[in-house]
């Protein structure tokens, strides 16, 4: 191995030093410390491979995230003019069944050809009883990396439902899922969708080809193949990896076109504004007509009002588009094989500007709000605009959007769905114009009046595969109706500080956490230290080791996220998949805004029945604020006195608090509270509910069985609630509270103890 680090870097020609930008001539390798701007591949058996096009970075040494097995590509950037640009990528790599914990025993990395024409690098690397061998190919002048799997079971155990292939998660920029594929974030991908995906922001895209792929998770991020796996079987599994210098997604269509044989053919054509001039930094949307469905297909830009499109045989739908631009009436077309032809547009207009200011309805009082387009023009390419927007951090409740010409509605909320309802701006946008409009909303609860604030407990920013700066995180969680600010990234804390700083401008009390994340589990600790830094790998750490690194970066409280899913805590204790076996060290159990949360509460009884006082939380997990609102579900505590994070903190780690999806309680016993009673004696209790979408019902828990079930009338008024009960043995009591809209409230327990021979 000595032996060959030592030609590797004598043939080296990259000739960055580390942090510099790197000037590429042909295939080259480097062992070390990648030269990629930005780069996360610090180590010094790390490798980079980059030629004239592209340069990517493989994890050997530095540990990638999320905890899966070193071996993947972290960085990943392209070149212009020789220069390698920054890293845009968080993790490329081969996943042997979805994210599902990895528990692997080994990894080597092996360059097995290396010369300017060309560079292959293998990958070995084991998954439960099955050999993984992924084979990367990078040759002079390409501007896609191929890349081979082979999944061999060397096992007796059969494999019957596996997901198999590859991910592609950037860091920032946008996604545009397969195309003709429209079945949410995942799903089986139909017989007429292409087999691609790309990344992409304004000046760069990455694009996956897939062509084994049959299902997407994670808005095509995760391109798989379903399949079984028998003792002595292989599968394999081919794709490529494309990238390019801008967010124009048409070479990654020529690259299909070119890997797939189609015949094809070409349009071109020039794009002008309004005034007749050609318009920069425009482009042109292809949608494909298949005769039963039109989809988006793919875009070209025009930087400079020109563009050109290479398209497979068939018949499409063309129209223009800029930013703040509203898109031109869209022109059918046929490509015909081996023939050209030209489609120009003109009379894109330049867009309004709208000053919305929301206020509360009666007082007049500015209210943080949230601003999403129901219906009117939404930008199909991300960095032209955006669907949402956010009213200021200040001044408080004014937003100016600038939005193309068109017909629009408008959700404004602040609050919404826990204590308003959204209301609606209909509005026409001229081009060029200027109008302003005030949006009253009103709120029916004050919950911080009576001392009960609230917190999404589990949020994200732009890092790894978080899309949303720090100030839009807090505008977001403002607009939402959150008490307290929080930060929760994976594995990083280095935007804590600007969150505590903007949160200051407000006087908001900020959480500063993190989402400490091997692959069997995930974990939120909180409140942090200020300088607190991560100072394990956490990829390779027993769950001992990481609860005790939380409670060494001052952590007080370690919470359990998202327990079911694939690589969920408790899915992992079930599966006997955790480095050091099972701990109980645990303070809380989150219910999580975009989980079905009924194994996860009812585990949670389960705790409690058993002794061990885990309280419920909650979190949104929202990682992009303009798709995921905050505060989907948050934590609700009951203070005696000021707002403050000690206070706060303290709160949940007694269980003084709810967890709620909108279903407000204001509970008689406060949870986590203790009542001492004689046998047989009659308790009284109490609560109070509201909710906004109006109330379905309310179920008295004991000892996690439903005692008592009451429906109710559908209001959204205040309503009182008493259960009489009379325990004869130590016991528990809970809330659970549903609205008409099917979402739901959990309280934490009331305990009841029992005097012995009363």
């Amino acid at each position: 191995m000595k032996s060959l680090k030592r030609y590797l870097v004598a043939v080296f020609t990259m000739a960055a030093v580390l942090g510099a930008p790197a000037v590429v001539a042909e295939v080259t390798v480097r062992v070390g410390p990648t030269g990629i701007p930005g780069g996360t591949a610090r180590g010094a058996r790390d490798i980079t491979l980059a030629n004239s096009r592209l340069a990517v970075a493989f994890a050997v040494e530095t540990a990638p995230p999320w905890g899966v097995a070193r071996g993947g590509i972290v960085d990943v950037a392209e070149v212009r003019d020789g220069v390698v640009a920054h890293d845009h990528a968080a993790l490329v790599d081969f996943m042997p069944d979805d994210w599902s914990g990895w528990p692997t025993t080994y990894q080597r990395v092996e360059i097995l050809e290396q010369s300017p024409e060309r560079a292959v690098l293998r990958v070995e690397r084991d998954w439960e009883s099955v050999q993984l061998e992924t084979t990367w190919t990078l040759e002079a002048g390409a501007d896609r990396l191929h890349v081979l799997s082979r999944m061999h079971n060397t096992g007796k155990k059969r494999y019957p439902a596996l997901l198999s292939g590859y991910v592609i998660w950037p860091e920032g920029g946008h996604l545009f899922g397969v195309p003709g594929f429209s079945g949410g974030a995942e799903g089986a991908l139909p017989p007429d969708a292409s087999r691609w995906s790309a990344a992409y922001n304004r000046d760069w895209f990455m694009g996956l080809h897939a062509p084994f792929a049959e299902w997407v998770n994670d808005d095509a991020r995760d391109m798989y193949r379903r399949h079984a796996l028998a003792p002595g079987e292989t599968r394999e599994f081919e794709a490529w990896l494309q990238v390019g210098p801008r967010g124009d997604l048409a070479a990654i269509v020529e690259a299909e076109t070119a890997l797939r044989g189609l015949a094809a053919g070409e349009i071109s054509g020039r794009v002008s504004g309004a005034d007749g001039a050609p318009l920069r930094d425009a482009a042109v949307i292809v949608d494909k007509d298949t005769g039963a469905r039109v989809f988006p297909y793919v875009w070209a830009s025009a930087p400079d009002g020109q563009y050109r499109l290479r398209l497979p045989a068939g018949r499409y739908r063309l129209r223009a588009t800029a930013e703040g631009r509203a898109e031109t009436v869209p022109v059918g077309l046929a490509v015909v094989a081996g023939q050209s032809q030209q489609q120009d547009f003109s009379g894109l207009a330049p867009p309004g500007s709208v000053h919305v200011s929301v206020r509360a309805t009666g007082s007049g009082a500015p209210l943080d709000a949230r601003i999403a387009v129901e219906s009117g023009a939404s930008p199909l390419i991300g960095y032209f605009g955006k669907p949402t927007f956010f009213t200021e951090l200040s001044p408080r409740g004014e937003a100016r959007l600038r939005l193309p010409p068109g017909d629009y509605r408008l959700r404004v909320s602040a609050a919404e769905g826990f204590r308003a309802r959204a209301t609606f701006l209909n509005l026409r946008v001229q081009a060029g114009g200027e109008q302003s409009l005030v949006a009253e909303i009103d709120q029916i609860a004050d919950p911080a009046a009576e001392g009960w604030w609230s917190g999404d407990m589990h949020h994200h920013s732009d890092v790894l595969d978080g899309f949303t700066p720090p100030a839009e995180v807090l505008r977001s969680e403002l607009a939402a109706g959150l008490d307290i600010a929080f930060l929760s990234d994976h594995d990083a804390t280095r935007n804590n500080r600007e969150m505590q700083r903007l949160a200051a401008l407000r006087g908001l009390p900020f959480i500063a956490g993190t989402e400490l994340s091997p692959s069997w589990a995930h974990f939120n600790a909180y409140p942090l230290d200020a300088n607190a830094e991560i100072g394990i790998d956490v990829g390779n750490s027993t769950v001992q080791a990481i609860f005790a690194e939380a409670k060494r970066m001052g952590a007080k409280l370690l919470q359990v996220n998202h327990p079911y899913i694939n690589y969920g805590y408790f899915r992992s204790q079930r599966e006997g998949a955790i480095p050091g076996g099972y701990s109980s060290d645990f303070d809380l159990v989150e219910v999580n805004g975009g989980e079905d949360n009924d194994e996860t509460v009812r585990h949670a009884w389960r705790l409690w029945n058993a002794g061990q006082r885990a309280y419920l939380s909650a979190g949104s997990d929202a990682h992009d604020v303009l798709t995921e609102p905050s505060g989907t579900a948050r934590m609700v505590v009951r203070l005696e006195g000021p707002l403050g994070v000690d206070a706060f903190v303290a709160a949940l780690k007694r269980g003084a608090s709810y967890a709620t999806q909108g279903p407000l309680l204001f509970p008689q016993q406060r949870p986590g509270s203790e009542i001492r009673l004689a046998a047989g004696a009659s308790l009284a209790l109490g609560v109070e509910v509201q909710a906004v979408n109006g109330l379905a019902s309310v179920q008295l828990v004991e000892r996690g069985e439903i005692r008592e079930h009451r429906k109710m009338d559908g209001s959204d008024q205040r309503s009182k609630v008493h259960f009489t009960v009379r325990p004869r043995a130590d016991t528990w009591y809970a809330w659970v509270v549903e609205d008409r809209a099917g979402r739901r409230a959990w309280s934490n327990p009331v305990w009841v103890s029992v005097a012995k021979g009363g």
